[in-house]
């Protein structure tokens, strides 16, 4: 990423603002239109669970904790593991379980199930975070809710609006302070092709096997990531 060269010139010295950070992993939720645990579909010979934490791993220099309802499944990987807090309300409640288990004052949220990410671009975000309560890309009308930075300050809201049984995550941003890595500075970064593809159906797993080899997919827009109208 030529691009981020400048972009990174501001980036935050030394380990100590990243120690502030938990990384987590959404683990997989209920995989219907998989029809199996997403987690473990292999892209590339790989299962996606190992792919992000190895990814993750890396970013951090230490191990990512796991938002899962099933420690078993996922006990082989050696990482520390939370569940689900109030059940049954996706994504959201599983953000509110990493908020509330973590003992940093803010958290990356990453998805099991988009494994392109890279380390450039998680590094630029933690370089842009100020005092917002939420850092997440706007990419092109969607926002990445499950590729985002959130400060424990956003508790009381994920908490009213879970009790109300909103379950969207975007429900609660309205109480919040957000703040966006816009497009443009996504372009800037020179992001490959389908960074922020999440593979959520067998033909979403088939155009992922084409990006990393490298071709471009037909219809590459059908896979990015909507997660943000998300409920399970």
């Amino acid at each position: 990423m030529d691009g981020a060269l400048v972009l990174l010139s501001k980036f935050k010295e030394g380990p100590g603002w990243r120690n502030n950070i938990t990384p987590f992993i959404l683990a997989g939720g209920k995989s219907r239109r998989m029809g199996t645990n997403k987690s473990f579909v292999k892209l590339g010979g790989k299962p996606l669970i190992e792919i992000i934490v190895k990814k993750v791993t890396e970013i951090f220099a230490n191990k990512p904790l796991i938002i899962t309802n099933r420690f078993a499944d996922y006990a082989y990987l050696d990482c520390n593991m939370v569940s689900d807090i109030v059940k049954d309300k996706g994504p959201l409640g599983g953000i509110h379980a990493g908020l509330t288990s973590a003992s940093t004052p803010y958290i990356f949220v990453f998805a099991c199930d988009m494994p392109f990410i890279e380390k450039d671009f998680v590094d630029y975000m933690i370089s842009r975070l100020r005092d917002e309560d939420i850092l997440i890309p706007k990419n092109g009308e969607r926002v990445e809710p499950l590729h985002a930075i959130y400060s424990k300050r956003c508790l009381p809201a994920v908490e009213r609006h879970l009790n109300e049984d909103h379950r969207r995550v975007q429900d609660f941003f309205g109480d919040v302070n957000i703040a966006y890595v816009e497009q443009s500075e996504m372009n800037r970064l020179n992001l490959p092709e389908g960074y922020f593809i999440n593979v959520n159906t067998v033909a979403d797993l088939s155009k992922a096997e084409n990006c990393l080899k490298g071709t471009k997919p037909p219809n590459l827009d059908i896979v990015y990531s909507d997660r943000y109208n998300q409920t399970n």
